[in-house]
């Protein structure tokens, strides 16, 4: 089974977990992810979830996993006017996810709708980094993760494994709970590292399981993507069905608020 992974902070412990178990993982930009995946020279690419939501037609979601979080420190909008008078949002060509969150945030949270620059000043503006960005108490630089977690109230969905349409099977669902189960016990690990940022991310905001919750999540971030004119329709989530869906060890349950989940 060959995997590549959207190259994004997450990705760590999954390619952690991964090397574990001697899965053959690869790390690539979203495109190159996407085009590994139509080329059938990967079985499954993480992707995120905006980039699978506007191609239902052409990928199916494996149900083994996925990637969300409560909070994420490796995104921030920075506003450089007050939220009443921001009309402009900076982004970066690529940043479709981000975009979309920080557009839907600013709009539902703040009453703002923007548009999108990707030059010049503008009065917000998407940072993002491999590293946890610094945290400050200026009312000015929002988490994004949190942010849409107290707008939706579910965590924000990163990305999701997807597989060509049709294409799914038990074989790679079993594979990707395996993988998620061990990279469980990676977060963990590195959770309890130090009290950095990072570690902390990673050991109580990370979460990996596609569980009741998750779906909900997504359903949510399909909604405004209907809303907001990116995508036509609001179709069902494209989640394979496995034939086997009571071997799934967290189906049908929920791993809830931050500081209450159980493994």
């Amino acid at each position: 089974m060959q995997l590549a992974f959207w190259d994004f902070p997450p990705t760590k412990c999954l390619e952690e977990a991964a090397q574990s178990l001697d899965g053959e993982i690869e790390r690539h930009s979203v495109s190159d992810c996407i085009d590994l995946l139509r080329q059938q020279q990967v079985d499954i690419a993480l992707l995120p979830v905006t980039a699978v939501l506007t191609a239902v037609e052409e990928f199916d979601i494996l149900p083994g996993g996925a990637v969300s979080s409560w909070e994420y420190p490796f995104v921030q909008l920075r506003m450089h006017q007050g939220f009443q008078r921001a009309n402009t949002l900076k982004s970066i060509p690529g940043q479709k996810l981000e975009e979309f969150m920080a557009r839907v945030i600013l709009k539902e949270h703040y009453g703002r709708q923007v548009r999108v620059i990707f030059d010049g000043k503008a009065d917000a503006e998407i940072f993002t980094g491999p590293m946890p960005l610094s945290r400050s108490d200026d009312p000015k630089i929002l988490d994004i993760g949190q942010e849409w977690y107290e707008l939706a109230q579910y965590p924000m969905v990163w990305g999701v494994y997807a597989c060509l349409k049709g294409m799914g099977s038990d074989l790679m669902t079993e594979s990707l709970m395996e993988l998620t189960l061990e990279a469980e016990s990676v977060t963990q690990r590195w959770g309890s590292r130090s009290d950095l940022p990072e570690s902390s991310f990673f050991g109580e905001s990370l979460r990996l399981r596609l569980d009741d919750i998750t779906v909900a999540g997504l359903t949510a971030i399909r909604d405004y993507m209907y809303y907001y004119g990116i995508i036509e329709e609001l179709v069902p989530l494209p989640i394979y069905e496995s034939k086997d869906v009571q071997q799934l060890p967290w189906r049908g349950q929920d791993q809830g608020d931050p500081g209450m989940e159980e493994l």
